[in-house]
Formats: C-alpha cells, sequence, structure tokens
C-alpha cells in the first residue's frame, strides 16, 4: 500500500509538494524571528521555541539533533532509492551545514558570554 503511494506521486507534484513547504517553513520562520528578536533568551528549563533560546541552548539543541536528522536522511534516500552520486551530494552538504551551523552559533555564543562580562 505505502509503496503504491510513493509510485502513484508523479514528480511534478512532488516538487510542487516541497516548494510550497519550503516557503511555508521560510514564512513561519521569519515571523518567529521578527517575533522573539527583543525577547529575554531562556537558558535554563524546556523551552519548545527555538527561537527563545540562547545561543548556548541553540547550539546543544542542534548537537543532539544532529544524529536522528542524519538517520531520517538516510531513510528518505533508501526509500526513493536516489542515486549513489546524489546521496554523497545530499548527505555532504547535510553534515557541512550542520557543522558550519554549529560552529557560528559557537562563536555567538562566546560573543555573547564576552559581552554579558562587561
Amino acid at each position: 500500500m505505502d509503496n503504491e503511494l510513493i509510485t502513484n506521486l508523479s514528480m511534478e507534484s512532488l516538487m510542487i509538494n516541497i516548494v510550497i513547504g519550503i516557503v511555508v517553513v521560510l514564512i513561519v520562520s521569519f515571523i518567529l524571528k521578527r517575533v522573539y528578536r527583543k525577547k529575554k533568551k531562556v537558558d535554563k528549563g524546556f523551552v519548545l521555541s527555538y527561537y527563545k533560546l540562547s545561543y548556548r541552548r541553540k547550539l546543544i539543541r542542534n548537537l543532539w539533533q544532529l544524529p536522528p536528522s542524519l538517520i531520517v536522511l538516510i531513510a528518505i534516500i533508501i526509500i526513493f532509492d536516489i542515486s549513489n552520486t546524489a546521496s554523497v551530494l545530499l548527505l555532504s552538504l547535510f553534515i557541512l551545514a550542520g557543522f558550519t551551523h554549529c560552529l557560528l552559533l559557537y562563536r555567538k555564543w562566546k560573543q555573547e558570554e564576552r559581552n554579558t562580562e562587561m
């Protein structure tokens, strides 16, 4: 049943759904970023909203979310039978983007620490 659903989806409709999803995520992300821009950031306790977290907590959240996200990406590659070249490219881009984002968050966290000590 699941395989029939996947095979019945045309590439056009799949791409349209992906583009719509990306646009919705970008709009919601932009709105939440603007809402929480001037608010005090949380450094302890549970917070659902990523934008309410301090840079230290964002870094921690990103680090523990990378392995499950990698597993999901590998599952998508297997389910949609993506070619070896494309899958290596996707995995490389994912790892590079995750590593770069973590480095950026680390730098901002340390910069924030220096600014609050003054």
